[in-house]
């Protein structure tokens, strides 16, 4: 989701590594940012930006050392941004009942697909963001999901690990040299308690293969989960 103010920042590879603040638009929820990175002692991977009269105008963020508490603000601005919803419609629950049906019967044609590093295709092999997009994409979602895992956690709102539902993205960090990058995403097949909890994706060593969500390798590498649809 795009917000006015917010400009994501990408490398010249395309990876999201960044987001730039307009202090001119989100002033108070920058300080209230600002206030959190102070109180947690590190302030490190935050540059800002001046006009021509010396003035601050923008500040951009290192998500790879401020995912986290990136992730809060941001929330909160897509929240002080909704309008009140009513409660949806019965038709409109079961449309979205029918979206999810229609995702994960789709996801589940890729099983036994072979991991392909930077993979976007069915033939050839895929990555897990690839797989995640792909999937979304030909089955038709209302939401187009970004290349990477890091950009995709960017999108829709926040679960709590106790609320997942089918259809909702989950996201590990899989390189234990640095455990808050973001490098692994799927979808949940199964919700309801985490012990029970399933998901769908594109497996290093497997291939795209469905399996329980918090193993002994998954739980601790777990960093939350997104709903986009």
């Amino acid at each position: 989701m795009q917000l006015p103010g917010i400009t994501f920042l990408k490398d010249s590879k395309g990876n999201l590594w960044g987001a730039q603040i307009d202090l001119t638009t989100h002033q108070q929820e920058f300080e209230r940012f600002f206030d959190k990175l102070i109180a947690s002692g590190n302030t490190q991977g935050l540059q800002f930006l001046r006009d021509s009269k010396g003035n601050l105008t923008a500040c951009q963020v290192d998500l790879r050392i401020h995912q986290q508490v990136f992730d809060d603000f941001f929330n909160n601005l897509i929240k002080s941004n909704q309008p009140t919803r009513s409660v949806p419609a019965q038709g409109q629950s079961l449309q979205r009942s029918e979206l999810i049906n229609r995702l994960l019967a789709h996801a589940r044609t890729f099983i036994g697909t072979p991991y392909r590093p930077g993979g976007t295709s069915r033939q050839t092999g895929l990555d897990c963001s690839g797989f995640t997009q792909l999937v979304f994409k030909e089955a038709g979602m209302p939401v187009n999901l970004g290349r990477s895992s890091r950009e995709q956690i960017m999108q829709g709102v926040p679960v709590g690990v106790d609320q997942l539902q089918p259809g909702d993205l989950v996201f590990f960090a899989t390189t234990d040299s640095d455990p808050m990058r973001i490098s692994h995403v799927g979808i949940v097949t199964r919700g309801g308690p985490p012990q029970e909890a399933m998901f769908i994706h594109a497996s290093t060593s497997r291939g795209v293969v469905e399996q329980p969500i918090f193993t002994e390798y998954f739980a601790p590498r777990y960093r939350g989960a997104r709903r986009v649809i």
